[in-house]
């Protein structure tokens, strides 16, 4: 390959998404990965035009669960929990029934919140509707279970989670979770729980 062949290649198809973002806005809701690679760069890098975007998905049809649902991911990128927790809420009582996926993402709007209990709660629920799921597609579900095992101070059940993670878990600490290998994370949650713990 000639030199700089490769970077060209990647500007290129940076700026095939910066096109597609830009039009994006005329898209109903993403059909294709470009599209959604496309939607999910909007939403990194201008959130509140990316809740323009859903907003108007909510507004063309109320009833679009979808839209509920990405809109909360704008709410959440721009500092405003309680109505992500209003989106999510609304996403779920108009599919009728919770997905595993719903309830993981409104337990780390609880958690985020300091609703520690409601998060549980809601995990708990995500894991009880598809329990291999939840070990094997939405594994952080079991970091956050003992991340906030933890900040109740219940080190026990915080590591009993923590033993669950796969052997290879490693994780850079998204949305402050504790972060590293498995044994750095059992370190971690252990602190943290003797702090949740100490007299305040």
């Amino acid at each position: 390959m000639r030199s700089g062949h490769g970077e060209r290649e990647v500007r290129r198809k940076s700026e095939e998404l910066i096109a597609m973002s830009n039009k994006f806005e005329s898209i109903k809701k993403p059909t294709t990965p470009e599209e959604l690679l496309a939607a999910h760069k909007i939403l990194r890098s201008d959130p509140k035009r990316y809740l323009r975007i859903v907003s108007k998905w909510i507004e063309e049809d109320p009833e679009n669960s979808d839209a509920y649902f990405s809109r909360h991911l704008a709410w959440m990128h721009l500092g405003e929990p309680t109505r992500a927790l209003e989106d999510l809420d609304t996403a779920i009582q108009l599919r009728n029934e919770p997905s595993a996926l719903s309830l993981f993402s409104r337990g780390l709007v609880h958690r985020r919140m300091g609703e520690y209990e409601a998060a549980l709660t809601d995990f708990a629920g995500g894991e009880a509707i598809d329990p291999e799921r939840w070990e094997k597609d939405i594994v952080f579900g079991l970091l956050y279970q003992a991340d906030v095992h933890a900040r109740l101070g219940n080190e026990q059940a915080a590591l009993s989670y923590c033993a669950r993670l796969p052997e290879d878990f490693w994780t850079p600490g998204v949305y402050g979770a504790p972060r590293g290998e498995k044994v750095e994370i059992a370190g971690e949650l252990r602190r943290i729980a003797a702090n949740a713990r100490k007299p305040i």
